[in-house]
């Protein structure tokens, strides 16, 4: 798996994205957004000869093939217009970026993830784009809502996504229709019955096939479950705890009681026996039945002619509550402009220029991701992703979700991981659980 992928899905699992790029430039786009013709000019061109372009760094985390596609579309746009010269830098480590832009010393431009939000903007980190986006016409409306909210804290939007990442349903074809079944489940409750007749028990109580999407761990399922059902946690703009919701309990017990039934040892064992993504991963083995992940899943199957009848589905819905169809938790990886930038307007100009339909398509169609945008997505190299026709409809559905950032946005993560691992491991209840988080969760909004 590249860089991306190992960084990104949810909160309480690192998951998460693979790039080439071509030509398009911003003011020549098609998704509507405006190129910056700038009144203003930023600190590094102001004194510089004429005619010399003024320099734009940009750092990255990604490296190898990632890098070297974010370097070829870097090439494409220098070459595409004369009035900046963006220099890229593979800098793989979030922390060293953090301090050189705390000390005026870091890049112009550079990536995360959406849950660093909070913090950039408190810590000014991160510079709010709004002014630039309202200056320029620039067009957000083409992004995935969820996805572009992932990017907003306290009114102000401070990033922009790269991709629109959510968990989808990966299926056995075999598994299932050994159990007697000819499709997927729909439901919770046929996700749970499917979970027990496709586990397979060894005679020492290990597990032989994991029938539930407990791989590649219970912190990464549960929230992907439980918004998948239809769950959120909080209220528009992060005003209320929404936690203790139908949805929620309903993911919390189903996990609990799948655990109860056959062991947390023997789960673990078999969590640890597999390397996420890798040839001993047990869905490429033929050993798990459900898997949720994201669409990169896909990609690496590919790549590695791993030989497994798969299918996709979306995630199940609430049993009963068919309006919660489509659900999902989105997470985004981002480009934000560093609060120090030297060189604002030609930080926005490469930006917008990447997030134009074709560099914004290719990059992500190598990842197997799904692009932010929409046009990116009806872009031609979106069609190279494996399957596309599947994947991308599901970007459609209004239940998508993210969560609303906050200023104690890491300690809400932090607190709910750690007591939803207590119960996953079977030392309280669902119903202790959500007691004690209840009152505890709702401390960090005020």
């Amino acid at each position: 798996m590249n860089a991306k992928q190992g960084r990104k899905a949810s909160v309480l699992l690192v998951v998460v994205m693979m790039v080439a790029g071509l030509l398009s430039a911003c003011s020549g786009s098609d998704n509507g957004n405006k190129g910056s013709a700038s009144p203003s000019s930023s600190a590094s061109e102001s004194g510089k000869p004429a005619g010399e372009k003024s320099k734009v760094s940009v750092w990255y985390l990604w490296g190898g093939a990632e890098g070297e596609a974010l370097e070829q579309i870097i090439k494409d746009f220098n070459a595409s217009q004369d009035k900046y010269t963006v220099e890229g830098l593979s800098v793989p480590d979030e922390q060293k970026i953090k301090v050189a832009i705390a000390g005026g010393n870091g890049p112009d431009l550079t990536d995360s993830f959406d849950w660093v939000v909070p913090q950039y903007a408190q810590q000014g980190i991160a510079l709010p784009l709004d002014d630039l986006i309202a200056r320029d016409g620039y067009d957000v409306s083409d992004f995935i809502p969820a996805a572009l909210e992932s990017g907003r804290f306290d009114d102000k939007l401070y990033s922009l996504p790269l991709n629109a990442n959510f968990s989808i349903m990966y299926y056995n074809k075999k598994l299932l229709a050994d159990a007697g079944y000819s499709e997927p489940p729909k439901t919770s409750k046929e996700l749970y019955d499917v979970a027990l007749k496709t586990t397979k028990v060894n005679g020492d109580g290990s597990i032989e096939v994991i029938g539930f999407p407990s791989y590649p761990s219970e912190g990464y399922l549960f929230n992907a479950l439980a918004h998948g059902l239809g769950s959120t946690y909080l209220s528009e703009g992060a005003k209320e705890l929404t936690f203790n919701n139908e949805s929620t309990k309903a993911a919390m017990q189903m996990i609990y009681d799948y655990n109860t039934q056959f062991g947390v040892d023997n789960i673990r064992q078999l969590q640890a026996a597999g390397k996420w993504l890798d040839p001993t991963d047990p869905f490429l083995t033929g050993k798990q039945a459900i898997r949720f992940d994201g669409p990169w899943l896909s990609a690496h199957i590919k790549n590695m002619n791993i030989d497994v009848d798969y299918g996709i589905a979306p995630l199940p819905y609430l049993d009963g509550k068919p309006e919660t169809a489509g659900g999902g938790l989105v997470s985004s990886s981002i480009f934000y402009i560093a609060k120090t930038s030297k060189n604002v307007d030609g930080a926005w100009e490469f930006m917008k220029y990447l997030y134009s339909p074709e560099p914004l398509a290719k990059f992500m169609s190598l990842m197997g991701n799904i692009p932010a945008t929409k046009s990116a997505m009806a872009q031609p190299a979106m069609k190279d992703m494996v399957d596309s026709e599947q994947i991308m409809p599901l970007t459609e559905s209004p239940n998508l979700k993210s969560i609303p950032h906050f200023a104690k946005r890491s300690d809400f993560d932090k607190l709910l991981g750690e007591e939803l691992e207590l119960m996953f491991n079977l030392k309280k209840t669902p119903d202790e659980t959500m007691s004690l988080l209840e009152g505890k969760l709702a401390e960090f909004l005020k």
